[in-house]
């Protein structure tokens, strides 16, 4: 096992020196067609240093002033360093409040992120719906098929959809075992995400570390059935259990207005840690119905195969998109880089419940260290998850 490391990138040197060669190498092209007609960006420290990332017709020119920006992100040498090495993305430094843009908004870094990723990294930018896609892109599986099938469908399409892999008495230990959790957990306990409906009740919307308080649940990182899936993705993933959030329980509710019950369209990997995190498949065992009316998982289909912009409600039309309705005992299964998503409840039930257990590299779990993760950075601003929105509300 290969120890993850990552060098202290110098601000000024980078700009300089290393960053225009890998724009000369070719990475420059990976970015030109996306930010065709974009305004400029500049990242700035503390001491004055800046530059400017300018659209040129081969990709992008790096100029040593913020003048030419319309977007002025304010950023440490430190915090720069960590986003350059992908340890943080905007949205991570967003929520550890370690970015302002002087000038232009958020909105603007956002847009820049699949770019520059392609001018760090040299990560190409997407388009998935023109990759050679699988032709039914809502078919599911059982655990009767063929493991080569399976793999197949997972690394084209990034996600797959397997039918009655529990049993029924096992769902209703998981149930039970849930509601315990469910109920044990409280808003200030760093280890539940909570929520707020629209008639003013606080709601638990996620509990994490699950295997702590559960055998029954710490057991099935060992489950035959589990690991089988897990190898479709990688072989020698092992299961996170103490660290990046542990098995957990994923909770939705109808009428939210306040937290991160429903998520947008996001990577797993999206506050930071691609290097780190990925490749990792994450299963859901799913313990209630899941439709429309119970808010249940969406994918985009090839995505986790390069960089893509997160979707607006009018691009869904045109992508390869796919909403998955599953059964109780069904489980669902996503690399993290896929970008999915899942919406709010159409109808006024109770929602559903989907138990995640999530495997990745075991450099990984050295790297993160027992009881750390990228999604702890949620917690940063006063304990609670909020959505974005709700951050830029604030700033």
């Amino acid at each position: 096992m290969t120890a993850l490391s990552f060098p202290t990138i110098d601000f000024e040197e980078f700009h300089r020196v290393e960053l225009p060669a890998r724009i000369a190498a070719g990475n420059g092209a990976l970015a030109a067609a996306d930010i065709a007609g974009v305004s400029p960006i500049a990242f700035k420290v503390p001491d004055g240093g800046a530059f400017s990332y300018v659209p040129g017709a081969d990709g992008v020119e790096i100029w040593a002033t913020d003048v030419a920006a319309d977007t002025v992100v304010e950023i440490s040498r430190e915090a720069f360093s960590d986003f350059a090495n992908e340890l943080h993305t905007c949205f991570g430094l967003l929520y550890a409040g370690l970015v302002e843009t002087s000038r232009g908004d958020f909105a603007g870094f956002e847009r820049w992120e699949p770019a520059l990723r392609a001018l760090y990294h040299g990560r190409p930018i997407i388009d998935p719906a023109t990759m050679d896609l699988p032709d039914d892109l809502r078919r599911s599986f059982s655990l009767d098929d063929p493991d080569d099938e399976l793999r197949t469908f997972l690394d084209r399409a990034g996600f797959l959809h397997i039918r009655g892999v529990f049993d029924p008495s096992e769902v209703a230990t998981f149930r039970s075992e849930v509601e315990t959790a469910r109920l044990a957990a409280r808003p200030d306990d760093g280890h539940s995400w909570w929520a707020t409906r629209v008639d003013g009740e606080e709601v638990c919307c996620r509990v994490t570390y699950l295997g702590r308080s559960s055998s029954t649940i710490a057991d099935l990182g060992a489950d035959a059935r589990l690991a089988r899936i897990a190898a479709l993705g990688v072989e020698g993933l092992v299961p996170e259990t103490d660290c990046l959030d542990g098995q957990s329980v994923v909770i939705k509710h109808p009428e939210i207005t306040a937290g991160l019950s429903d998520l947008p369209w996001h990577r797993d990997c999206g506050l930071g840690g691609h290097p780190v995190l990925c490749p990792s498949v994450a299963i859901g065992i799913q313990l209630d119905p899941a439709s429309a009316a119970t808010g249940r998982l969406h994918f985009l289909a090839g995505s986790h195969l390069g960089s893509s912009h997160p979707l607006r409600p009018k691009d869904e039309a045109t992508q390869p998109t796919v909403a998955i309705d599953t059964e109780p005992g069904d489980v669902t299964v996503h690399f993290g880089h896929v970008l999915h998503a899942a919406p709010p409840p159409t109808g006024d039930g109770d929602g559903r419940r989907a138990l995640y257990v999530t495997y990745c590299r075991p450099e990984t779990i050295e790297f993160v260290g027992e009881g750390n993760g990228y999604n702890d950075v949620l917690f940063a601003r006063d304990g609670q998850v909020h959505n974005v929105d709700e951050l830029l509300a604030d700033t």
